[in-house]
C-alpha cells in the first residue's frame, strides 16, 4: 500500500514545508486537485457530496498543479506527485502536454496524471471550452498528450483535434502513468485503457462495492489481468483497515485531511496541519 498526503486546499505558503514533512514522514507521495475558479455563488451541483454543496469557498487556494508540482520537486527528492485530479476538457491538449512534459521534467519523472471530465459547467463555459463534449474531447486528449510526451514527431487528426506533424521537447524518458477518476461506468471503463482508477473519500464499507463494479468493468473490458492501481481516501480508517483495503485491490490511499467537523475546508496554521500528518503517519505510514 501506498501512503498519499492530499495538500487539497491547503494555503500555498505552506505547501512546501509540508510537502518536505510527508517525505520525512515516509509518504509515497502529495496530491491535489484542480480548479481555475470559484464562483461567488455556486451554480453547479457537486456531483461527490450527498448534499450537492461543495467543500470549499471562493477564498480556498487552488494553484495550479503543474506548477506547483515543479516547485515542490525542487524541495523533495523522493516524494511522488499525483493530480486528484485534472481537469483535462477544461484545456486544449498542447497546453496541457507543455505544462505536464515540465512537470516531469523538473521533477525526474515522479509524477503520475490522475485525470477527469469536471463536473463545474459554469467554469467550462468561462474557459471557452464546451461543457457537453468534455468526456469525447478528454478521450482524444489522452491519446494525443502521450505522443506529444515521447518526444517524437507526431501527428494527430480526431473529430475535435486536428494536429499536423509536431514534436514537443523535451520528451520524458518513460511513458507517463495515467489514472482516471470518475463513477460513471464511462469513466471506469477509460480507466481500463490507462494505469488505475481513482475515487474522492468514503468509509471503508462504502469502498467494497465500488470494487466490484469496477472489478466488472474490468473484465468486460479484457483488463483484468493486466497491472493496476487504484486510489481512494478513507475516512476513519481504524486497525486492519488499509490492510482489508490492500487485500480488495486498493494499492494507494489518501492520508488525513485538513478539513473542520463539517467537513469543509479551513483555514488552518502549519503547526495544526503537522500534527494531524504526524498523527496519521504514525498510526499507519511507519509499521
Amino acid at each position: 500500500m501506498k501512503f498519499w498526503q492530499s495538500l487539497a486546499f491547503v494555503e500555498m505558503d505552506q505547501m512546501v514545508e509540508l510537502a518536505t514533512f510527508c517525505e520525512e514522514l515516509g509518504f509515497h507521495g502529495v496530491s491535489y486537485g484542480d480548479h481555475l475558479i470559484t464562483t461567488k455563488d455556486q451554480v453547479d451541483e457537486y456531483l461527490y457530496q450527498d448534499s450537492g454543496n461543495i467543500l470549499w469557498n471562493p477564498d480556498t487556494h487552488w494553484p495550479d498543479p503543474w506548477v506547483l508540482t515543479a516547485a515542490l520537486a525542487q524541495a523533495t527528492t523522493r516524494l511522488h506527485f499525483l493530480s486528484t485530479i485534472y481537469i483535462l476538457p477544461l484545456r486544449e491538449p498542447l497546453s496541457a502536454a507543455k505544462a505536464l512534459s515540465t512537470a516531469v521534467f523538473m521533477s525526474q519523472e515522479r509524477v503520475t496524471l490522475g485525470a477527469g471530465v469536471g463536473w463545474q459547467k459554469a467554469e467550462f463555459e468561462m474557459a471557452g471550452q464546451d461543457f457537453h463534449t468534455r468526456g469525447k474531447r478528454a478521450d482524444e486528449m489522452l491519446e494525443i498528450i502521450p505522443q506529444l510526451l515521447s518526444g517524437e514527431m507526431t501527428e494527430y487528426h480526431g473529430t475535435y483535434y486536428d494536429i499536423p506533424p509536431v514534436k514537443m521537447s523535451p520528451g520524458i524518458r518513460k511513458p507517463l502513468p495515467i489514472m482516471i477518476g470518475g463513477y460513471a461506468p464511462a469513466a471506469m471503463r477509460r480507466a481500463c485503457r490507462f494505469d488505475g482508477w481513482m475515487a474522492t473519500s468514503h468509509e471503508e464499507a462504502e469502498i467494497y462495492p465500488l470494487l466490484d463494479t469496477l472489478s466488472n468493468i474490468r473484465k468486460e473490458q479484457a483488463a483484468a489481468d493486466k497491472p493496476f492501481d487504484i486510489w481512494t481516501g478513507v475516512k476513519n480508517p481504524g486497525d486492519g483497515t488499509h490492510e482489508r483495503l490492500a487485500a480488495a485491490g486498493v494499492t494507494m490511499v489518501n492520508g488525513c485531511n485538513f478539513l473542520n467537523e463539517d467537513g469543509r475546508t479551513v483555514l488552518s496554521s502549519i503547526d495544526d496541519k503537522k500534527k494531524r500528518v504526524e498523527a496519521f503517519a504514525r498510526q499507519f505510514v511507519q509499521v
